[in-house]
């Protein structure tokens, strides 16, 4: 008889194994996490506590000196205790800024109003703590008034008031100002805000001349006053001088910065597709709207006039297609008419195009000219224009007289060129009394032929191309910069020439006018030139001579014409109706 013994072996497999290895990592993983989150927190109460005891110390020492004594090194008031300085506690580096100023308390009224006319009304002492802990910033801050014995007392001296504005006169708040005089008895180096109203007040100022105020704000421009050098000998806006017992006020201006971006052009060419309602051919579909009498309007039944009418017209689709450029209406709009645009793509079955490629295209658009720079020309080779009409009053309609579709039929760009920008704000003359500007920016394109300028103040600028002549500028040069705007700058250039003739044709509203018809005349002399999309033509090869003739001529806004004046150099002539 044959006997057989089974021996069975008990243990864990592989996949038990990796099982139970997941579970203790994410269990003991978590615990480990919560540890350290436990542990950080520990270490940043920890240090908070360090830092009120430090922002506490520095405290009880400044209310431990003398009313006269409490102030800061290059401050006002003058003492001193460092404007910043640094101490090191428990293993942390903190950072320790001490402000001092005066307070002029309105009890008894503030500023000019003042009843004593005394504005530093007691000191106030803010003791701010700033350190890191694992690259994160931490601050505190402690604030405590210093009152003098007799509640009011006149220090000597007297009060700098700077209100700080942006461009429409609007009082700026939590802007920076710096105050610095180095040619004083004591130096003087002092950083105030701007309040709730815009003004910065430095009280207790010791009398004198020679204050130099610095005005800035994160993404806004700045101002300042100008020291007398050989290069400005007469500066504009001059360093202030304190008035024994007495309150000096400035003003100054800043505003959010722009961008400008730059595309130089050897040559552009331009065309447009024109619908002007003479009949029904250039309209694909249209319900409660028809063509009468060289406009579109609205349906009507009896002089009674539908609310709602749309119409969608034929394709644009050029031929040659670099850019898209804008639609152009001309339009009469009673009261309680409007009209409202949409641009499609496609043919048989138009597609409205979507915000992402042409934004506020959803909604619509309602003025007279519709930007369309954002379309790609080779995703869209071709749009559809459609039109809502509409009326709250039935005895009137809306009435489209025409509307033109402007593109960029090629153009080649012109690479590195150098231009200089020149602002419009001056800060003061030279010994010749040749004024000197605040803003020149010098900048090269790239080998694309663009640049872009960030950071660059409100102003108009003025051109120039190093080398070359303008042409055409579009939208405009000067250019006009807005605060936080955003520009697209085209630059056609020219070969340079000794003289040299651009004219700009505006309406009566300041928007440039195409279309115009603009004749050069001088002695046997005669040129003509029709105005694109941005109102300019430009004359070149000229003679230097001081009688040239200007006509300007555009269809229903009659002639306009310039006699006798000079072209020598590079001349600008602007023809607004």
């Amino acid at each position: 008889m044959v006997s057989r013994h089974i021996t069975k072996k008990n243990g864990f497999s592989l996949v038990e194994v990796l099982i139970v290895s997941a579970i203790m990592v994410i269990v003991f993983g978590g615990l480990i996490m919560g540890v350290k989150y436990t542990l950080d927190l520990i270490s940043i109460s920890r240090a908070k506590l360090t830092a009120l005891t430090v922002a506490n110390n520095h405290m009880e020492y400044i209310r431990s000196l003398s009313y006269n004594a409490v102030g800061t090194v290059a401050g006002i008031p003058s003492g001193a205790i460092p404007q910043v300085s640094t101490t090191s506690l428990n293993q942390v580096v903190f950072t320790r800024t001490t402000l001092v100023e005066y307070i002029d308390d309105d009890a008894d009224g503030s500023g000019v109003a003042d009843s004593n006319s005394i504005t530093t009304d007691y000191k106030q002492a803010k003791v701010t703590i700033s350190w890191e802990y694992r690259g994160v910033p931490y601050e505190i801050f402690l604030v405590s008034n210093i009152i003098p014995r007799s509640i009011e007392t006149s220090v000597g001296g007297g009060t700098l008031r700077i209100n700080v504005f942006d461009k429409n006169v609007a009082p700026l708040p939590g802007a920076t100002v710096r105050l610095l005089n180095t040619s004083a008895t004591t130096t003087v180096d002092v950083t105030r805000m701007t309040d709730a109203t815009g003004i910065a007040l430095f009280g207790g100022a010791p009398a004198g001349p020679d204050y130099q105020v610095f005005v800035s704000a994160p993404g806004y421009s700045s101002d300042q006053t100008y020291v007398a050098t050989t290069s400005l000998p007469n500066p504009t806006t001059r360093p202030a001088t304190v008035l024994e017992s007495d309150i000096t006020t400035m003003n100054f201006f800043i505003d959010r910065v722009s961008d400008v971006s730059i595309t130089t052009y050897a040559s552009r060419m331009e065309a447009f597709s024109v619908e002007e309602f003479i009949d029904t051919s250039g309209v694909a579909t249209t319900t409660a709207a028809v063509v009468v009498g060289g406009q579109l309007v609205l349906e009507d039944t009896a002089g009674v006039y539908q609310s709602t009418g749309r119409v969608q017209l034929i394709p644009v689709s050029p031929g040659s297609l670099a850019h898209w450029e804008r639609i152009v209406f001309e339009s009469v709009l009673p009261g309680g008419t409007g009209y409202q645009v949409q641009v499609f793509t496609g043919t048989s079955s138009p597609v409205l195009i979507p915000d992402s490629d042409l934004p506020g295209n959803s909604l619509g658009f309602s003025g007279g000219t519709i930007d369309l720079a954002a379309l790609d020309p080779v995703l869209y080779p071709g749009i559809i224009i459609g039109i809502t009409l509409t009326t709250t009053n039935p005895s009137v309609t809306p009435q489209i007289r025409s509307l033109k579709t402007w593109y960029i039929t090629s153009e080649t760009v012109e690479p590195n060129v150098d231009l200089t920008l020149t602002g419009g704000k001056t800060i003061g003359t030279r010994a010749d009394t040749s004024l000197v500007y605040k803003s020149v920016i010098a900048t090269t394109t790239n080998g694309s032929g663009e640049r872009t300028l960030q950071n660059i103040e409100w102003d108009g600028y003025t051109v120039r191309a190093s080398g070359y002549d303008i042409r055409e500028a579009c939208p405009a040069n000067p250019l006009v910069v807005e605060p936080d705007d955003d520009i697209d700058l085209g630059v056609v250039l020219a070969s340079n020439s000794a003289h040299s003739l651009r004219v700009v044709v505006l309406t009566a509203g300041g928007m440039t006018q195409s279309e115009a018809e603009v004749t050069l005349t001088q002695g046997a002399f005669s040129s003509t030139e029709t105005t694109g999309l941005c109102g300019q033509v430009f004359f070149s090869s000229l003679s230097s001579a001081p009688d040239y003739n200007l006509s300007v001529t555009t269809p229903g806004l009659g002639t306009q014409v310039v006699t006798a004046f000079d072209i020598t150099g590079d001349v600008v002539q602007v023809v607004q109706y």
